[in-house]
């Protein structure tokens, strides 16, 4: 930065106003600084801006920092203080901006590189900061800071089997057990994504040895899972409660492993930790997706009794209503928790739900149309909604859900390399064998009798899964692009030229096994490929097997409920809207039913 011309005062008033800040005290800093701010000094200004900064005041900071970049326009300090200005302004692009020019001008400036590269990843903007992250490696090859960024942001973009050779550069290059550990869990990461769970659990143990940490042994308890070494997780789950009982996450954690392997302890760790609003309605968590209405009742109302200002225990306690068919009662607890704190889409769905269980449909739009108001994408209020509507007879159900017109079935052309479907579902069958788990389903899922794959199938690096990914992905692209153009119609409206995975995962439903009746609520498309089918299919009659649309998840009396049905068949992609409610019929078969799904949304 340039120096000042000789000015005693001013020497004395940036040496005062130093000397105060060090001391934390800005506001006499401030004062120091106030008489010389009309000079334009790039000195005094800057260190006025840190002084705002101190303050939280922000919006001046950014100011004073623009007026001493263009009283010094080469001083790269200056452009980065002002990119940190405007990153805590939430002006991202403008932050970004800043920090980047501080790199023109200073080339090894790593504090800048990597605040540039955050700023861009946080805008979406991976292609740039993975730009910045390579040009900070030409400058600096052996940052280790500078690899972990790229190695982040290979992470972000998918891109697993490039993201492992800089973090194992920086892994070489580390010093501090801290930083090793960082190392070694963004390694774990990246092998896990790729389903090579033997080494990513060799890296999350390194981890934990160099830097003991609750995060990563519970990453450990998961990888365990998927490696079938069930008594492992469940002594490391148990290890975690007992070191923070009071920690519902880690409750929650054990008591999912415990419902899945059919534990006597499930549940019972809640017992054994002191009672808390926290605990009790990770507890009730439970009992609610069990539809143990009346002691996931009981739990919320404790939670409440102890923390009568928390929103989510007076929520839980209108929902237990709902699930314990005392709908009037939920209305009137969530008329109150909405006078309380206001409406929000959550809210107003879970009245709406209230309101149609009430029989009292014309309620229950309303509260629909006042959540779509507030959150226009919300899947939950536009599945009550178009129930609210079939409820009153209304045709606007049917223009919404597309029973006959949205839901399209796709028969796929075998993937490049095979010539016959069969031979490469076989092939895709066989390698889900080794990756479902050896236990029941888990307990918020929508399967009942059978398993579901953890992790994103999607993007793991697998040869089968990816080739059958790109047969889906054509058939997703031919859906988009057959939607009649409707800015009001709320899937769409919401057409774009790209479109990501929100979810992908393989379900297997067994002997008696069926899924409840549901929907996506954070997708816009939902799925459903076939990969393995018993014979029980096809049972035209009956219908074993058969995915179903249109029957709502609530207790509702509509004439035909379910508006249509469709055959499953090995090589069949199924496409609808994420709102639309679906299930499937239970089947009698030993032979299991094996399906992948996922969920796209726009981009």
């Amino acid at each position: 930065m340039a120096a000042p011309q000789a000015n005693p005062a001013l020497f004395q008033a940036l040496g005062t106003a130093s000397q105060a800040l060090r001391a934390g005290d800005p506001d006499a800093a401030d004062r120091a600084l106030a008489p010389m701010l009309g000079q334009d000094d790039p000195r005094v200004l800057h260190l006025a801006g840190l002084v705002r900064m101190h303050q939280e005041r922000h919006e001046e900071a950014a100011e004073l920092f623009a007026r001493a970049r263009a009283a010094d326009p080469g001083e790269a300090l200056l452009a980065f203080s002002h990119g940190t200005a405007l990153r805590w302004l939430q002006r991202g692009d403008e932050a970004a901006q800043a920090f980047k020019a501080a790199v023109a001008l200073k080339p090894d400036y790593g504090e800048a590189y990597f605040e540039a590269i955050n700023a861009f990843q946080e805008m979406g903007d991976l292609k740039e900061a993975e730009s910045l992250a390579r040009q900070w490696l030409r400058v600096m090859p052996e940052n280790v800071r500078a690899r972990l960024s790229l190695g982040d942001i290979l992470l972000a973009a998918r891109r697993l089997a490039e993201a492992e050779m800089p973090l194992r550069e920086a892994l070489a290059g580390a010093a501090s057990p801290e930083g090793r550990a960082v190392l070694h869990q963004r390694l774990g990461l990246a092998l896990r994504r790729q389903h090579k769970n033997e080494d990513a659990l060799a890296h999350y143990e390194s981890a934990v040895t160099l830097d003991p940490d609750p995060v990563s042994d519970a990453i450990r308890v998961e990888i365990l899972q998927d490696l079938k070494r069930y008594d492992e997780a469940v002594l490391i789950s148990q290890s975690l409660v007992a070191r923070d009982p009071a920690n519902p996450q880690w409750h929650k954690l054990h008591n999912d492993l415990m419902y899945r392997l059919g534990h006597e302890d499930y549940l019972k760790s809640y017992g054994r930790a002191p009672q808390s609003a926290e605990l009790l309605m990770s507890k009730a968590y439970f009992l609610t997706h069990e539809k143990r209405g009346e002691e996931a009742h009981e739990a919320y109302s404790a939670a409440l009794a102890l923390a009568p200002d928390d929103k989510a225990a007076a929520i839980g306690v209108g929902n237990a209503l709902n699930l314990m068919q005392r709908p009037g009662e939920a209305l009137k607890v969530f008329e109150q928790v909405m006078a309380k704190y206001g409406e929000d889409a959550n809210l107003l769905s879970c009245a709406a739900e209230g309101a149609i269980l009430s029989g009292d449909p014309e309620r229950a739009a309303m509260l629909c149309e006042k959540n779509l108001a507030l959150a226009p994408h919300d899947q939950v209020a536009l599945a009550m909604l178009g129930t609210a509507w079939r409820m009153l007879g209304d045709d606007r159900d049917e223009a919404l859900n597309g029973y006959d017109s949205l839901i399209r079935i796709y028969d796929l052309e075998p993937p490049d390399g095979f010539s016959d479907m069969e031979i490469f579902n076989a092939e895709l069958n066989a390698w889900l064998d080794r990756v479902h788990p050896a236990t029941r389903e888990y307990l918020d899922q929508s399967l009942r009798g059978g398993s579901q794959t953890p992790d994103k199938l999607f993007g793991a690096g697998h040869e089968l899964v990816e080739k059958i990914q790109r047969r889906i992905h054509e058939a997703v692209e031919r859906y988009i692009a057959d939607m009649k153009p409707d800015e009001k119609h709320p899937l769409a409206a919401r057409r774009a030229r790209g479109f990501d995975y929100t979810g992908s995962w393989s379900s297997r439903l067994k002997d008696c096994g069926f899924h409840t009746n549901h929907i996506h609520p954070e997708g816009w498309i939902s799925s459903c490929y076939y990969v393995a089918l018993p014979k029980a299919v096809e049972d035209t009659e009956g219908r074993q097997g058969w995915i179903k649309f249109g029957e709502p998840a609530l207790d509702v009396a509509l004439k035909d409920p379910i508006r249509r049905t469709i055959q499953p068949r090995a090589g069949r992609l199924v496409l609808f809207p994420s709102y639309m409610w679906h299930g499937t019929v239970p089947f009698r078969d030993t032979q299991p039913r094996t399906t992948i799904a996922f969920d796209a949304v726009p981009i």
